[in-house]
């Protein structure tokens, strides 16, 4: 009658020792590296080059995009800097013909202002008609204005070409906005043939050649080949003596007889509940205190001869916490705490 109680005592007191040395959850699930595919460009499928759950290699061509408006949208553009570049040499030939017709005005101005210095002076001796003094002072006038109005010229056609005649043809600005535009055209048309961003397996492939697909939306996923983890939503009650590199075991549903050795690899800085569509508005209203959970990444530890693992898998887990109570925590009062190492 003395034995039994003992025993259960003794029971008692050596799962009170070990107890909250490993926290377990089966809210966790496998994770892996997932790109949503999508078009640059909107177009009609021209062909569809892959099925779904195929394997491929990071580059490797996965739709193409109708490229004809794309190629008649690119000639368009080759032809508009074509005709951009002779607009800009037309206006370089206006303006050195300016600078030449503002040259011929000046000798011109020079040879008026000589003949009208001598006119006066002849007048000054009597011996010159007066008309012949009004012709030539009107000419040295005409000769004036006509400088005038040539450096407005050489002016105007100089702002035309940026401010810089003399500079290459392709660097005016005129130039260089239509070669944007055929770098873009060009651009368009590269983006017609979509190809694989890294390796993987594609996953919900419905598209049909014909289909008419929209810039940015997502066509389907391709799930890469790198090594899935594991990501367990754990209690922030449970997480107290939980950090980064302890030890970890974790057992799929969809393999019970097979256990994996895990690592944490590292612990979520925000709760679940911070990522919502509609966040908990705990400063308004009657409030109801909640246990969140925080996400627990683990790094699965390979093993020869592993089964498959698949994203989106449920998994079991259980992370050994290395915490130990002693027996003078018992009869200490106050807040127990724990003893351990990583």
């Amino acid at each position: 009658m003395a034995g039994v109680p003992a025993a259960v005592l003794f029971g008692v007191f050596v799962f009170w020792l070990w107890g909250g040395r490993y926290v377990t959850t089966e809210n966790a699930y496998v994770k892996a590296d997932i790109a949503q595919i999508s078009a640059e460009v909107a177009g009609r499928v021209h062909e569809v080059h892959v099925r779904d759950h195929a394997d491929v290699a990071a580059g490797d061509l996965l739709i193409t995009i109708d490229p004809e408006p794309f190629k008649v949208a690119l000639a368009k553009a080759d032809a508009e800097l074509d005709a951009t570049r002779g607009q800009v040499r037309t206006l370089i030939a206006t303006w050195n013909e300016a600078k030449s017709e503002l040259q011929e005005a000046e000798s011109k101005v020079a040879y008026w202002d000589a003949q009208l210095a001598r006119q006066k002076t002849l007048a000054a001796r009597g011996i010159v008609a007066s008309s012949k003094f009004e012709e030539v002072e009107s000419n040295a006038i005409a000769a004036a204005d006509r400088v005038g109005v040539m450096q407005k010229k050489v002016v105007r056609v100089a702002a035309q070409l940026g401010g810089q005649p003399e500079r290459p043809i392709d660097q005016h600005p005129l130039v260089r906005e239509k070669q944007a535009e055929r770098e873009r055209a060009a651009l368009d048309l590269a983006r017609t043939t979509i190809r694989a961003p890294l390796a993987g397996a594609t996953v919900n492939v419905r598209l049909q050649k014909g289909d008419q697909v929209k810039a940015a939306t997502p066509l389907f996923a391709l799930v890469a080949n790198t090594r899935p983890w594991v990501e367990a939503n754990f209690k922030e009650t449970e997480l107290t003596y939980v950090k980064e590199g302890l030890h970890a075991t974790v057992i799929l549903d969809i393999y019970p007889n097979v256990m994996w050795q895990a690592e944490v690899e590292s612990i979520s800085p925000a709760t679940g509940a911070e990522f919502a569509i509609l966040p908990p508005q705990n400063a308004s209203g009657n409030w109801v205190k909640v246990v969140q959970r925080l996400p627990v990444r683990l790094r699965l530890v390979p093993q020869p001869g592993e089964p498959a693992l698949r994203a989106g898998m449920t998994a079991s887990v259980r992370v050994d916490t290395k915490r130990q109570r002693t027996i003078s925590q018992l009869f200490g009062g106050g807040t127990a705490l724990a003893t351990g190492e990583k």
